[in-house]
């Protein structure tokens, strides 16, 4: 990735959140009071930080009592657990996705140039073991993330080797970046920056080397293959140890492992957020996630009202007829999500294919725009979406500051005439006795398509566009596979096409531009550009284009200010070449979406934003639910 100057440009200097107005008057669950007069608990009072967060609850300060009922698919939906219960980063996006906001860090100060970051922690505050929670944990987060002996999974989003992590005392750490990063405290914010709280020191430096000597015995002991993969299961993304400290609003009882079936969270005694009237949070007892195999397993429970607030998989536009009628009976609410994603579908030809032949046809520009022409958009939201969304590109939204009307809405017209104009211009004019095209190559055009089996709607909407394509004398070979199998493939750069949702139709198209150029592993349709981009050493990395080099460069300098304004500058010519480009196919811009809630809880958001990068529900604070009486 080649190197720009950048010249910083002055952030916002200080953020602070206001303490309590009621002193010390605090009061907690009445299990937790039970075991304080057991002795057994400290009060409430020496187990809050000196200055707790106060939320003020969404609708009405709650009760406490219940339990709180959802679902997990397979053995590795830790994305719910990391958008539910798990979001407490350090510093977090407010609800309206406006700004970023202390959380965790009690404040946080930001120097003029976006180098150095220095998050201010509150006195007090503990593990959900009791211990400690301070700076020499977050030191030891980020000194694991960076080193070079770690091999497990990393944090997206964060150049480590430009990060250096600094306790100045116990409840002040500073982070110095050795390049300005306008973007830093948004991707501190989104669901990737969680990693820096999650690994308490205490517990987890058994694991680490550089705290330990016999790290690695230790987590072959604990059944772990080495210490980077104790590391990345126990103590940074995965949930496969109950003993594990937290800062959550519930700690683990039940491990994630694969073997239970339901996944079990108590109240955690030691949460360091009240409510306005000072009643230490969560106001619900325990969460349960049950393990299922499939979606219709999960939209049963559902119906049966045995969901008590989730859209977890199975919120689909296919979905809600049946669970809208059964409400009712379930004893349960819609309520609507205002969906970030900009597309139900991306399609992505790989245009650093290791076939010659494909690569050649695919990096075509005009061969793209004849297959978008010659998808029949209305009959899919006609027959997969029941007449909800409209022909879209891969584009920001149109409620985004970002949106570029040619970049969304260029080639949606259905015009199967137009196409095939296209591809006889491109001298693909000769056919085998099938009436499939001949490529470049004289071989007919072929291309496969994998698509996740745990997203019924992909092969839905592909198995139309394998009729579409036919008319036009293209061949679509679209299979369902298994997610891993999928990405195994994009992985190796061995995939034809792929396709996945329309990340990056708001906000987050800052923080994930995937397909609007190569940017990481999700953008399927040039992974050996994106590794470049990435610089993190992969052997399928290659030298873009001159526009896309273009692109990268403009986000390089992007990342560099801190300037708002300037940012937006640059991300409108970083989509306006990707609009002259046109690198992947999109099909329907997704309509609002739902989340189903029980009908006796409290403090439901309406009208939240879905998508990855803003946790929903997380940054509603999921700990003000509360069951009403």
């Amino acid at each position: 990735m080649l190197k720009t100057s950048f010249t910083g440009i002055s952030l916002a200097a200080l953020v602070a959140l206001a303490g309590p107005a009621f002193g010390q008057d605090y009061s907690q669950a009445p299990d937790l009071m039970a075991a304080v007069e057991a002795g057994t608990l400290a009060p409430v009072q020496d187990r809050l930080p000196a200055k707790p967060m106060v939320v003020t609850p969404m609708e009405e300060v709650g009760s406490y009592g219940g339990t709180w009922r959802s679902a997990l698919k397979g053995t590795y939906d830790t994305g719910w657990i990391r958008r539910t219960v798990g979001y407490q980063p350090l510093v977090a996006y407010d609800y309206e996705w406006t700004e970023v906001v202390p959380n965790v860090a009690e404040r946080f100060e930001v120097n003029d140039d976006a180098t150095e970051f220095t998050f201010y922690l509150r006195e007090g505050h503990k593990w959900s073991d009791g211990e400690p929670f301070t700076a020499e944990d977050l030191k030891f987060a980020v000194d694991v993330m960076s080193s070079p002996a770690y091999g497990g999974r990393k944090a997206n989003g964060f150049e480590w080797s430009k990060m250096r992590g600094e306790v100045i005392d116990p409840l002040t750490f500073k982070l110095t970046l050795s390049d300005p990063n306008g973007l830093f405290l948004e991707r501190m914010a989104s669901v990737e920056g969680q990693f820096i709280v999650n690994a308490a020191k205490h517990y987890c430096g058994k694991y680490f080397p550089d705290v330990s000597p016999d790290a690695n015995e230790t987590a072959k002991a604990a059944g772990f293959d080495s210490w980077s993969q104790a590391i990345e299961q126990s103590c940074s993304f995965n949930f496969v140890d109950e003993e594990r400290p937290l800062l959550f609003a519930w700690r683990q009882v039940t491990p994630y492992d694969g073997l239970n079936q339901l996944i079990e969270w108590e109240r955690n005694p030691y949460f360091f957020k009240v409510d306005t009237e000072g009643q230490q949070l969560p106001y619900i007892d325990k969460v349960q996630m049950v393990q299922t195999e499939n979606v219709e397993d999960i939209v049963l429970k559902v119906v049966n009202g045995e969901i008590d607030f989730s859209n977890r998989h199975f919120a689909t536009v296919t979905n809600k007829p049946v669970i809208y009628d059964g409400q009712d009976g379930g004893g349960y609410s819609l309520k609507a999500t205002t969906d970030a994603r900009m597309n139900h579908a991306i399609f992505q030809l790989n245009l650093t294919h290791d076939d010659p032949e494909k690569r050649k046809l695919y990096n075509e520009k005009d061969f793209r725009a004849a297959l978008s022409m010659a998808m029949d958009r209305e009959e899919i939201i006609d027959v997969v979406f029941a007449g909800q969304g409209e022909p879209y590109q891969a584009a920001p939204r149109p409620s985004s500051q970002f949106y570029n009307e040619t970049l969304a809405k260029q080639f949606t017209d259905y015009d199967p005439d137009a196409a095939n104009a296209l591809l006889d211009g491109l001298g693909l004019t000769e056919r085998d006795g099938d009436g499939t095209r001949l490529g470049f190559d004289g071989e007919p055009i072929r291309i496969q398509l994998f698509s996740p089996s745990d997203q019924i709607e992909f092969n839905d909407i592909a198995q139309l566009i394998v009729e579409h394509w036919k008319e036009i004398g293209i061949d679509l070979d679209a299979r369902n596979a298994e997610r891993s199998l999928v990405y195994e493939r994009i992985q190796n750069n061995t995939h034809d096409m792929h396709v996945w949702w329309g990340d990056g139709g708001l906000n987050d198209a800052l923080l994930d531009p995937r397909y609007y150029f190569p940017f990481n592993l999700e953008s399927a349709f040039a992974e050996k550009w994106a590794q470049y981009f990435m610089n993190d050493g992969s052997k399928l990395a290659e030298a873009p284009p001159t526009a896309v080099q273009t692109q990268m460069d403009l986000y390089i300098e992007l990342i560099a200010t801190a300037d708002k304004a300037k940012q937006k500058e640059l991300f409108d010519e970083i989509l306006q070449i990707a609009a002259e480009q046109f690198y992947v196919m999109g099909t329907v811009l997704p309509a609002d979406g739902y989340v189903v809630a029980n009908a006796q809880l409290g403090n439901v958001p309406e009208g939240q934003v879905y998508t990855w990068m803003y946790p929903q529900p997380g940054p509603m604070e999921t700990a003000q639910l509360f069951y009403k009486k």
